[in-house]
């Protein structure tokens, strides 16, 4: 079976460059719990990475949604680059270095930037940290890199930002149209950072009974690889027999207090409790290698960690600390296999707290067969609900092996840590995770090896699993053999091997034996019975698993054998089934987890060349498998195999082939929208069916700054903020560079294929200042993947839109974007169907500028005008007729309170979901009626919220959320902000709302009922009005769509000519929503400022304020 990545990922785009040069931490002490519902967010802070191979990327999310801009390295301006999205994770891949991933030379880590941010690792960092295996070659030949540590045929690397490129180039070497690492070297991975992941608990394993029978766990050597140990704790004091620093700390003081809680838990005396919080193997030695900081644990930290307390005659080793797994070895993983058989050391590994992110959550290095992989419970049995969760990644195999007691753990506390005292005993400190159920089992197993010092890891691993205690209420995914039960272990006489029993799902029977050995003197006679239930807890059916006796006899010193058989039948329903064989009698009990894996598909894939031939292994071949029902990517890393075992569902099948030169490549891109996986299929993807995309404008002398051709498709209604619907975009690989086509015939429902454009005038320093035009070209296919297209635009194609941008801020450039999508693609708008943003054209201001638009079908479009740092402006999405012209004003006064389209999308709009009410306040859009935003720096906003006359919230930023009563209420909305003062018009505007509300059911979204009071002057472009005359100020009265209807009953207006020291009435004429005021301006010049207030049929009201709202 071929190695299959999987990524919890929604996305998978191809990024070029433009023509145009644009100007394991320790697994938590705390788990890490779901998400909760998040403050909607109008933009992060946006990150840049600069990559392996010296190409720079350029991060920012909006509203869950994250832009990519790649800028590449110098002298790599015409790689393309391959980039996978999945939500908040974000994957970009060089083109040079497809080839080196798929034959596993580098870690796929390097690319991923989502990892890279977290780890801390973006270009905040001035080096990226490298492992660099190699064999005969070393690291100190490489451009632009330091080595920072020797390892086991490996070295730690710190390669210089600045020098990226040049290290790149001095570590791979060009090899036709790839790129092969220089002789000697062997694989490049990332210096990842992992996550460190008892009076009632210790009692609870049966310890207490273990040390009456004499077995303390003295004379054991036990490794503890994590944050520290601080031995100067009463608990600790003289347990320590060494300890090592592997970190950038000047020392091995345990600062972050994880270490020492674990250290104690495994054989802390009690001593400063009166042994009350005694560890479970009080009479053990410790050895303590310090591979983790505040930050994480640097990765080659931990190998150098763990093969020190192997080398110093450890027989267990505890490892609170993990990180997220995949199918294949890491170097840890290696090394944890390596050094179990090497050494005989038995390393005991947390499973994480990614067990709210459900099934396939157990993290790596737990995921490794030799770990004892230990899963967290409470004190009364219950899955700890942080817990991470099997199947292993892959295979499907059984991980956790056990669980012990991780929750509310009273251990140790460091001296040298922040950890909040206990209530009781300040020298203690109560912590949650798998990381404390971890050193109970560690405890457990220094205990057996004391029984039994010549027993080997697994046979300790194996007698742990065998006497635990499965409960009923918990799958085997989830603890494995059952509750940790050291009382019943050191009186184990049987054993059962292997330790689980995974069976993949096929309608043949599959078979596998289990072995009983005996080290008693008597025999055992034992009933052997497998109770299987489904992930949910019912029965499995009849006949899925049979045993092929119901009791067997096991002899003194030998051994018996029960076979198990699997018969999942052809109509078993998609969902994992297991449960526990349990054999029993003479007071033995033997624990063995049995586990069937979910329905999988053969996938047959036939991959023809340009050349008619097959896919060689040095070719550019990606191949995509989206899960439409799962949401989820297999990424297929060998182009040669051919067949492909898959979870039952439907997919949409995508294959990139990259040939020629990488500097300038073709890409040819073949999509099958959707294929029904619930039987097996075999699928030709033929590359030369693939027809050329070639697209061009009548200007001659217009240059193509941006090119894209992708797909996009529906599966399911979003969630609130942003679209979850995958997608797969092509971004700024020239058009003459592209072939597209559809694998197979017929239409997909949701599916839209689409082209993109953008042709101007670039300036003499390569940048896109003050270009006199600007083309925007949209294409779409509804239903099916375009078969290539050809179109020679003509000047009648285009609409003409006139867009006058009036300025916020003096001296500061507007950036102009515009992106299109196809109707309906998405119910809830997005930046685009991609996910890079454009570049934007440039434009001093005020300014009158010129923008072309084709109109394809019923595509729409949305623009955006914004001077960065200053103001944001969007417009609703909006169709164009070619060969008409428009006019359009942007910045243009009042600038005030604006709610968005209802196409605009949710996102921005003041709402209350459930028992919250949350939103940014729509407080400054323009007079034209795009919503808009300004930026707090320099500023200052401050937001109230009163329920019944009493105030329930405040906040000095926005966006804002509260949490309110659930009974219906009175509430008044207050808000101001105080613009920087670059701001010389709507430097204050004030805003107040009052509106009755109540709870609406989880999940539902109701708009309050609010209105915003638009004023829409004929002001010039500088917002300044005749001076010394009458003047009309025509208003609009907009109320937040899909609010509760209601109609304007009274509205007053006043004008203030002293910035709001005082207001004069003005006449007011209104029809409905609509109304004129008349105002007289000075003679001279000065600012007016506007208050104004209305009411509607149901009693809401709104107040509003703008100080200096135009000039005359």
């Amino acid at each position: 079976m071929p190695s299959v990545r999987k990524l919890s990922a929604l996305a998978l785009v191809v990024l070029g460059v433009s023509a145009v040069a644009p100007g394991g931490v320790p697994a938590s002490a705390q788990p890490r719990a779901a998400k909760p519902a998040t403050t909607p967010t109008v933009a992060s802070k946006p990150r840049t990475v600069t990559l392996l191979t010296g190409d720079t990327v350029h991060l920012s999310t909006v509203d869950g949604q994250t832009a990519v801009d790649v800028v590449p390295g110098k002298g790599r301006e015409r790689i393309p680059f391959i980039t996978h999205s999945a939500g908040e994770d974000v994957r970009v891949i060089p083109a040079d270095a497809v080839g080196l991933l798929n034959r596993g030379k580098l870690d796929e880590r390097l690319f991923d930037l989502s990892t890279l941010v977290r780890f801390g690792y973006d270009d905040t960092r001035a080096s990226l940290p490298l492992i660099v295996q190699h064999g005969g070659a070393t690291p100190a030949g490489l451009a632009g890199a330091r080595t920072t540590r020797e390892l086991t045929g490996a070295s730690a690397v710190a390669e210089s930002r600045a020098d990226a490129v040049s290290f790149w180039n001095s570590l791979t070497a060009a090899s036709g149209t790839e790129r092969q690492l220089r002789p000697g070297f062997d694989k490049i991975w990332l210096d990842g950072l992992r996550q460190p992941s008892l009076d009632v608990s210790v009692p609870l394993t049966g310890a207490p009974q273990a040390w009456q029978a004499g077995w303390t766990g003295t004379g054991v050597k036990v490794g503890v690889i994590d944050t520290g140990v601080d031995q100067t704790h009463p608990d600790l004091t003289g347990r320590v027999a060494a300890a090592e620093n592997f970190t950038a700390d000047p020392d091995a003081l345990d600062r972050v207090g994880h270490g020492t809680h674990v250290a104690s838990t495994i054989a802390g005396g009690g001593d400063a409790s009166q042994g009350r919080y005694k560890g479970m193997a009080p009479g053990a030695s410790l050895y303590s290698a310090k591979v983790c900081v505040q930050e994480g644990c640097p990765e080659s930290a931990i190998l150098a960690g763990m093969t020190w307390v192997a080398q110093q005659g450890v027989k267990v080793a505890n490892m609170s600390l993990g990180g997220p797994d995949s199918a294949g070895t890491d170097p840890i993983e290696a090394a944890l296999a390596d050094l179990t058989h090497r050494y005989g050391v038995l390393f005991v590994v947390a499973a994480g707290n990614d067990g709210a992110g459900g099934e396939s959550t157990v993290d790596s290095p737990g995921s490794v067969d030799e770990a004892l992989t230990v899963g967290a419970v409470t004190k009364t049995g219950e899955l700890a609900e942080f817990s991470s969760r099997g199947p292993r990644a892959g295979d499907a195999g059984i991980k956790p092996d056990i669980t012990a007691p991780g929750v509310g753990i009273v251990a140790a506390r460091s001296s040298t840590s922040d950890l909040w005292p206990d209530d009781e005993n300040p020298q203690y400190t109560s912590m949650n995770g798998t990381s404390m159920a971890t050193p109970h089992v560690a405890g457990a197993a220094a205990i057996l090896t004391q029984q039994h010092p010549d027993w080997a890891p697994e046979r300790i691993k194996s007698t742990l699993m065998s006497a635990a205690q499965p409960n009923t209420a918990i799958g085997v995914y989830e603890q494995g053999a059952g509750f940790l039960d050291v009382a019943r272990a050191i009186q184990q006489t049987v054993t059962a091997s292997p330790v689980g029993v995974a069976f993949e799902r096929t309608t043949a029977a599959q078979t596998r034996t289990v072995t009983y050995a005996n080290s008693g003197t008597s025999a055992r006679t034992l009933a052997v019975a497998l109770d299987a239930k489904d992930a949910d807890g019912a029965p499995a059916p009849a006949g899925l698993f049979s045993l092929s006796a119901s009791s067997v006899t096991v002899p003194a010193g030998g051994t018996a054998t029960v076979t198990v058989t699997a018969q999942a039948g052809a109509n078993l329903p998609d969902r994992y089934f297991g449960g526990e064989l349990t054999a029993t009698g003479g007071g033995t009990q033997v624990q063995t987890p049995v586990a069937l894996d979910i329905a999988r598909r053969q996938l047959t894939l036939k991959l023809i060349g340009p050349d008619g031939g097959a896919p060689r292994a040095d070719q550019g071949w990606v191949t995509v498998l989206t899960d439409l029902d799962r949401q989820t990517l297999l990424v297929l890393d060998d182009p040669t195999v051919a067949t492909h075992r898959v979870r039952a569902g439907r997919y949409l099948v995508q294959t990139y082939l990259q040939t020629g030169d990488p500097n300038g490549p073709q890409i040819t891109s073949l999509v099958r929208p959707s294929l029904d996986l619930s039987r097996d299929q075999a699928l030709t993807v033929d590359t030369r069916l693939a027809k050329p995309i070639a697209v061009s404008v009548p200007n001659p002398k217009a240059t193509a700054v941006f090119q894209e051709s992708g797909w996009t498709i529906r599966t399911e209604q979003p969630q609130i903020w942003g679209s979850n619907d995958p997608y797969g975009v092509l971004m700024n690989v020239p058009f003459d560079h592209v072939r597209t086509a559809q694998i197979g015939s017929g239409k997909t429902p949701g599916f839209v294929s689409y082209v993109n454009g953008m042709w101007g005038q670039v300036a003499q320093d390569g940048s896109l200042h003050n270009s006199p035009y600007v083309y925007r070209v949209y294409f779409y296919e509804p239903e099916k993947m375009m078969n290539g297209l050809t179109r020679k635009l003509r000047a009648g194609d285009f609409a003409t839109v006139r867009s006058r941008i009036s300025a916020d801020v003096a001296d500061v450039p507007v950036a102009r974007l515009a992106v299109a999508h196809a109707p309906n693609n998405s119910p809830i708008s997005r930046s685009n169907d991609g996910r890079q943003t454009p570049p934007s054209f440039t434009y001093d201001v005020p300014n009158t500028i010129t923008e072309y638009y084709n109109q394809d079908k019923k595509a729409v479009w949305q623009s955006t005008s914004a001077q960065q740092g200053y103001t944001y402006y969007q417009s609703p999405w909006t169709s164009y007729k070619p060969g008409r012209t428009y006019t359009v004003k942007w910045a243009n006064g009042v600038i005030g309170p604006v709610f968005p389209e209802p196409n605009f999308g949710q996102q921005f709009a003041t709402r209350y979901w459930g028992d919250t009410m949350g939103g940014p306040g729509p407080l400054h859009g323009d007079g034209a009626g795009h919503m808009g935003f300004r930026h707090i720096v320099g500023g200052s906003v401050q937001v109230d919220l009163y329920r019944n006359g009493v105030k329930i919230g405040d906040a000095n930023q926005t966006p804002w959320t509260w949490d309110v009563p659930a009974a219906k209420g009175d509430y008044r909305l207050a808000a101001t902000f105080r613009s920087d003062p670059a701001f010389t018009l709507s430097t204050v505007v004030d805003a107040e709302w009052t509106f009755k509300s109540g709870h609406v059911p989880d999940g539902d979204l109701v708009k309050l009922p609010m209105t915003a009071i638009r004023y829409t002057p004929e002001l010039d472009i500088d917002n300044k009005a005749p001076a010394g005359r009458l003047f009309a100020l025509p208003i609009s009265l907009d109320r937040q769509v899909g609010a509760a209807p209601g109609r304007t009953t009274s509205l007053t207006v006043e004008a203030s000519f002293d910035d709001g020291r005082t207001w004069r009435k003005l006449s007011v004429l209104r029809s409905g929503e609509k109304a004129v005021a008349w105002v007289h301006n000075p003679a001279g010049t000065g600012f007016v400022s506007l208050r104004s207030a209305a009411k509607d049929t149901s009693g809401n009201t709104v107040k509003q304020t703008v100080i200096r709202a135009y000039r005359y």
